[in-house]
């Protein structure tokens, strides 16, 4: 009995990951298409010249946004596979908070404003003042993944707003958070959307963009740097934070 037990669990989580790569390789190759689709259909028109002088400027809009959309999946991909070939080799630097948020703003204020939202930045001076070690490639990554997940999940909440901030805890660390005012994280899914792959939403049925690999990702880095990464509902929407200690360093 123990035997078929055993072997009816390992059959169970072949099939299960089966399913799972399924999946991922469905959403990646959806996420291809579609924009890449739309990126030639745009350009096809300019290269003919059917598009006027104001729907050129919108044509050419679009295709900057899709190709950039195809950046971060692309980057997002290659990241993950370096993940699961334990080739993630995490280069630390000693890096003042507000240089790092500096950063952050001129990497994701074109992709705030061009989905129709408004970003607002507030970093603590004593978070500011604060030194901590971190890739700052790695953590500017955290935060698109992060903005990228915050709007395609309140694209339809009434208040079109990203927040982003950063504080220093009592513990030492320091939070940094990225905010929407759309419908939350259901209870039971805030532990799994962590995990590689995870949606909430069935392939064929979803109604969000994405591969459900931004937030797996999120967490991988945080905790190959030392810190950790979670999620709070507010009222509204979902806040995610972020916490890395503070070297110690006096900026």
């Amino acid at each position: 009995c123990g035997g078929f037990y055993l072997m009816y669990r390992l059959g169970a989580g072949q099939i299960d990951l089966a399913r799972q790569q399924q999946d991922f390789i469905s959403a990646v190759s959806h996420e291809l298409k579609t924009p890449l689709t739309s990126i030639r259909m745009y350009g096809e028109m300019l290269r003919e010249g059917w598009a006027s002088d104001e729907k050129k400027k919108v044509y050419y809009d679009y295709i900057f946004d899709e190709s950039e959309r195809l950046s971060r999946l692309i980057a997002n991909v290659l990241q993950l596979a370096r993940m699961t070939r334990n080739k993630l080799h995490v280069e630390k630097k000693s890096l003042a908070v507000a240089e790092l948020m500096d950063g952050v703003r001129s990497r994701i204020a074109s992709q705030v404003e061009r989905a129709g939202f408004e970003l607002n930045m507030h970093c603590e001076p004593a978070a500011g003042a604060a030194v901590i070690e971190v890739d700052p490639d790695w953590f500017i990554q955290i935060f698109i993944n992060l903005v990228d997940n915050a709007i395609k999940f309140s694209i339809d909440a009434e208040q079109k707003v990203i927040d982003i901030g950063c504080q220093r805890l009592r513990d030492g660390n320091v939070q940094f958070s990225v905010r929407d005012y759309g419908p939350g994280v259901p209870a039971d899914q805030m532990k799994k959307i962590f995990k590689l792959s995870y949606r909430s939403e069935n392939e064929l049925t979803r109604e969000t963009v994405g591969t459900g690999i931004g937030l797996a990702l999120v967490h991988q880095l945080a905790r190959a740097m030392g810190g950790q990464v979670d999620v709070v509902n507010r009222e509204p929407g979902a806040e995610f934070r972020v916490n890395i200690r503070d070297s110690g360093i006096s900026s």
